[in-house]
């Protein structure tokens, strides 16, 4: 029954279980670190430092650099037939919903309730999303697979915790306006359980524009296959960059927020798996740019939300100044638009008990059935 999730389990277990072992390392008493909710940092982060942060923005924009080289369409606009696309249909019911949670948010904001604010108003967000993509081709995440939907949800909440759970070792952001556990509990709740929805309906909604996707799917094939070496390389990376949470909080703090998804490609390679990183091959980066830039849209809606009817949050990157974007520097957004690659990764692993295996078509006698009649008396006679 657990067999389809042993991945995912496997990271979330390491993702609990190494930043403890780092704590013991350490030295540090679990006390001073388990906070629900936390509203201050246990120690002062480092300042910021100008070379450090020079340092990392120009990083940043190398990646980003070498990403739209090695990502830009290799061939002329007109390669691909376009076709004439379908005409528009009715807007799904559902989108109703999208309206009733802006209304959601503004009335919890009214109440002081940020955190649920921001929650509704990515849902809302995913909503009309997921609406507007039914309404020109027919078909949405929200309607097509309702099951596999639903399942997204609590998989988000959990997601979303863990990564509460890695940043009370880090000490990256703080909550210091949650004064009672519950209100606090609840309204994240409900903020983690939407993000990973969100992210793959405004993938799909990103997909559903043809020139879009074309633009992401036509690059120079890139040589290359995973090994095994690579994939105990990954792991052992993910492992560390874990267990030095409480070690190196100030220093490790990029990579441990890149654990999960380094573990996950670990381990995809070691179970001989394809990786998100599989149609590189073929010049597609359709599954590593639409789910990025999901991820930065509701990256972007929650830091304008915290931004403008906050802040619920703080967060306090060390070593790193300005510029910022809505309180992020980008170097941070790089790695929030990271976060839309395990998005991905974690609905790969919840697809197969929802996928339709090929059933016996169910008997159905042919109609209309032939009744004989027959004469007794008359075969009697002979």
């Amino acid at each position: 029954m657990l067999r389809p999730y042993l991945s995912l389990i496997v990271v979330a277990v390491l993702s609990l279980l190494l930043p403890l072992l780092g704590a013991a390392l350490s030295g540090m008493p679990l006390g001073e670190l388990l906070a629900l909710p936390l509203t201050q940092r246990p120690w002062d982060p480092l300042p910021p430092d100008p070379a450090v942060t020079l340092a990392a923005n120009l990083a940043t924009s190398v990646a980003v650099a070498a990403l739209i080289a090695l990502a830009r369409p290799r061939r002329g606009a007109g390669d691909p037939p376009w076709g004439n696309a379908p005409p528009p249909r009715r807007w799904p019911r559902y989108a109703w919903l999208g309206v009733l949670a802006l209304i959601a948010a503004v009335i919890a904001q009214d109440g002081a309730a940020v955190q649920a604010a921001i929650a509704l108003a990515t849902l809302a967000l995913m909503l009309l999303a997921g609406a507007d993509t039914g309404r020109r081709t027919g078909s949405s995440l929200i309607s097509q697979r309702r099951g596999f939907f639903l399942s997204l949800f609590p998989a988000s909440l959990a997601l979303g915790w863990t990564f509460y759970w890695l940043n009370l070792y880090l000490g990256l952001w703080v909550y210091p306006q949650a004064t009672e556990t519950v209100p606090f509990v609840l309204g994240k709740s409900l903020d983690y359980a939407v993000l990973l929805p969100a992210t793959l309906v405004i993938r799909q909604w990103l997909a559903s524009f043809p020139r879009l996707l074309a633009l992401t799917n036509r690059a120079r094939p890139l040589p290359g296959q995973a090994t095994p070496q690579e994939g105990w390389t990954l792991l052992g990376l993910g492992s560390v960059a874990l267990a030095g949470a409480a070690l190196w909080p100030d220093w490790v703090y990029p990579l441990t927020l890149l654990a999960p998804l380094v573990l996950a490609f670990g381990l995809s390679e070691l179970l001989g798996r394809p990786t998100l990183l599989a149609g590189l091959g073929r010049g597609d980066w359709s599954r590593l740019l639409l789910p990025a830039v999901a991820a930065l849209l509701v990256g972007l809606v929650a830091q304008a939300g915290n931004a403008l009817l906050g802040p619920a949050w703080v967060i306090d990157l060390p070593q790193l100044g300005g510029p910022d974007l809505l309180g992020l520097p980008p170097p941070a957004w790089l790695l929030v638009a990271a976060l839309g690659l395990l998005a991905v990764w974690v609905a790969d692993q919840l697809t197969d008990p929802w996928r339709q295996r090929p059933q016996r078509p169910p008997h159905r006698p042919r109609f209309p059935v032939r009744v004989v009649i027959e004469d007794l008396l008359d075969r009697n006679r002979r």
